[in-house]
């Protein structure tokens, strides 16, 4: 019988060590979220580095490695780390996979040119223009035409991929740039907060019909609620700054109005109407397009110039 380590810590998530192949662990632990991670021989739960650890799971996963005669100890790190060192964390781990694509692309690229000279090679014996001769006679000169081509196409496939790996890598750097963009930031921030909020619905009825609840579940509500808390928080600052710097929250409907021009993802549009939390832009047709004001980037007022006159 195995014996099975299941920890959580904010750094490395939830992780599975012991077990062999072949004695029941690995199925266990898959009917419960666990998968198998090849880099690290473990399983473990996806996406769980700084997320509030999913205890039911765990617990349930390790009572079941008990029940099948197996031996399973749970320690679980409910720290929860800050937004910086998180983000932190998360730059170095994307710049790790773009080296190694960096180097993946190299690699292709150096095959690719190795494949190519090898079916260059695998024909330049034979002059240019050469009939293939018919029947038996012809069929050494035809296999290796046949295999010079399939090389070729294998290094034009080989240099397709490591081609792709600038953009790839580009691709990165944008989706990470545009994470931390105050506009995201800001909806970011909303749609914590709702989940913040329909967490608390759920905590208050597990105190209302405790009887309904476990304290495997209870706890896991509070880490999740930790995680939102410090989440919440850490970008709400970052929107305090920029507010203070001037850099976001400039435009509301207190100085945005109809038919004035507004500068949203880099095009000027008219406004048709001015929200609470959003703005409603003319297309050119018979609908209107809405914005949230986070999205705002400039304003052309009239009535600013109009003012200025008076």
């Amino acid at each position: 019988m195995a014996h099975i380590d299941i920890t959580h810590t904010p750094q490395d998530g939830t992780l599975a060590d012991g077990g062999q192949k072949g004695d029941g662990t690995g199925d266990i632990l898959k009917r419960h979220g666990f998968r198998w991670f090849p880099s690290i021989g473990q399983y473990g739960i996806r996406s769980s580095r700084d997320r509030a650890p999913r205890v039911v799971a765990i617990e349930a996963a390790a009572e079941e490695l008990r029940t099948a005669g197996h031996t399973a100890t749970v320690q679980i790190d409910t720290t929860v780390r800050d937004n910086g060192t998180v983000r932190a964390d998360q730059h170095d781990l994307l710049e790790d996979r773009r080296d190694a694509l960096t180097a993946k692309g190299e690699r292709l690229d150096q095959e690719a040119a190795a494949l190519r000279r090898r079916s260059d090679e695998m024909v330049e014996h034979i002059p240019m223009g050469q009939p293939v001769a018919p029947g038996a006679r012809g069929r050494a000169h035809r296999n290796l035409l046949n295999r010079s081509i399939d090389t070729a196409i294998k290094a034009a496939h080989t240099q397709q991929e490591a081609d792709q790996m600038p953009d790839r890598i580009a691709g990165s750097r944008q989706q990470e740039a545009h994470r931390e963009r105050l506009d995201v930031t800001a909806r970011r921030v909303d749609r914590l907060n709702a989940e913040l909020r329909s967490l608390d619905r759920r905590m208050a009825r597990l105190s209302t019909y405790p009887e309904t609840s476990s304290d495997a579940l209870r706890r896991q509500y509070e880490g999740e609620r930790a995680v939102l808390v410090e989440r919440i928080a850490g970008d709400q600052a970052v929107l305090d700054r920029a507010k203070a710097e001037g850099r976001f929250g400039r435009y509301s409907k207190e100085n945005v109005h109809r038919d004035d021009l507004v500068k949203i993802r880099g095009q000027w549009r008219a406004v048709a109407r001015a929200n609470a939390k959003t703005v409603s832009v003319t297309t050119g047709y018979s609908w209107t397009d809405k914005y949230g004001w986070e999205e705002v980037q400039e304003l052309r007022c009239s009535h600013a110039e109009d003012d200025a006159q008076s």
